[in-house]
């Protein structure tokens, strides 16, 4: 009996392991109306403190905005009128490793890494219209409309493969991939300025600004600290907050280049 009642503790640790396992997102922070679907099924209204899992579709409407934290630490803020896919969020909590993959599909994402991606960076990626952007312990603010994608870089650097093509892009320094593949990298103020000159540059523009407006709820958050804590062969990153996107390490430094 006493080999049965322990290992039936190690089954009931293994299945609370593999459920965690699986993955989750809190909700941190949510204005206006937020909602959740999982593929076909009907939509739910999200509130703070509501639970999310992979394969969800969460969805802002105007003057809207939510902020998830998942089990890791990892964040992901979206803006108004934006759909994202927790597309793959799996974690194991022991080990503090796992694979996470967000899909944008329409709107601004402001996203900050976990643990996940403080311990295999090649584990974690973020797609949006045709661009795979990997990371590297990174702060991200991505926005696409209309097929374009903007993409700047707050801290750490980017991978950004598109069309068979991988382009590095470092802290302070953005990207914007327009639909018909042609591109422009450089200072975050550079691609900035050059977005002002179109309505739909100026849609985008309004979305990372957005973004910059979410850094509070954000900081709220606790970006990086796993929700049950760090385990306990991992050591915990130093305290702080987290600056807003453009701010440093984000500054205006760098050269610049461009494919038209």
């Amino acid at each position: 009996m006493k080999k049965i009642s322990v290992f039936l503790a190690f089954l009931a640790l293994f299945f609370a392991d593999w459920a965690l396992a699986q993955g989750t997102a809190v909700v941190t922070s949510a204005t206006g109306s937020v909602q959740a679907q999982v593929g076909a099924g009907p939509s739910r209204v999200l509130r703070q403190g509501d639970e999310v899992a992979q394969g969800s579709m969460i969805s802002t409407g105007p003057a809207s905005s939510v902020v998830l934290k998942f089990d890791d630490g990892q964040i992901a803020a979206l803006t108004a009128n934006s759909k994202m896919v927790i597309t793959t969020y799996q974690y194991a909590p022991a080990s503090g490793t796992g694979s996470v993959l967000l899909s944008l599909l329409d709107g601004g994402m402001r996203a900050i890494t976990g643990l996940i991606g403080k311990k295999t960076p090649d584990r974690v990626a973020y797609r949006a219209a045709t661009a795979t952007i990997g990371i590297r312990g990174t702060d991200v603010t991505i926005v696409t409309a209309s097929g374009d994608v903007v993409v700047e870089v707050g801290d750490g650097e980017i991978s950004f493969t598109f069309g068979g093509e991988t382009i590095v892009i470092p802290a302070g320094q953005a990207i914007h991939l327009r639909a018909n593949g042609t591109f422009s990298r450089g200072a975050i103020a550079q691609i900035r300025a050059a977005l002002q000159g179109s309505a739909l540059g100026q849609q985008i523009l309004a979305a990372l600004n957005t973004a910059g407006g979410l850094t509070a709820a954000i900081n709220a958050a606790s970006p990086g600290t796993p929700r049950g804590g760090p385990p306990t062969d991992v050591p915990p990153g130093p305290p702080g907050t987290t600056p807003g996107p453009g701010g440093p390490p984000g500054g205006g430094a760098g050269g610049g280049a461009s494919k038209s």
